[in-house]
């Protein structure tokens, strides 16, 4: 099973999972937790308050996947999107400057200068 199983389970479909060793090793409640709080703000808050109250005293995988299941709502079914890393532009050429014009005037003139040549 996959994370994405457990996070079905729990929040859409709300079929049980009786945890094996297979899947205690499968489940992560960091990465459980995580994408249940991308979810919306309101899950985030609930999975904040839950984790820092409750697991330091839930002991085996089990007993967290049955607290998630208890506590967590029914929800309709929403793509959870991740956070990704905002890519960088391409960086451009260094060019030299004349130390009279500044980088933003130097922009306007290549640009003006490039519309011309067109």
């Amino acid at each position: 099973m996959t994370i994405f199983d457990y996070i079905n389970s729990v929040l859409y479909t709300k079929n049980h999972i009786t945890l094996n060793c297979d899947d205690e090793s499968q489940f992560n409640s960091f990465m459980f937790n995580r994408w249940v709080s991308f979810y919306s703000s309101d899950m985030n808050n609930i999975v904040n308050e839950v984790t820092n109250r409750q697991i330091p005293s839930l002991i085996t995988k089990q007993d967290q996947y049955d607290m998630f299941f208890y506590i967590m709502p029914k929800l309709k079914y929403k793509k959870i999107d991740y956070i990704k890393k905002v890519k960088k532009e391409d960086k451009e050429e260094e060019v030299y400057i004349p130390e009279f014009l500044s980088k933003r005037e130097y922009k306007q003139y290549v640009e003006f200068k490039n519309s011309i040549s067109k």
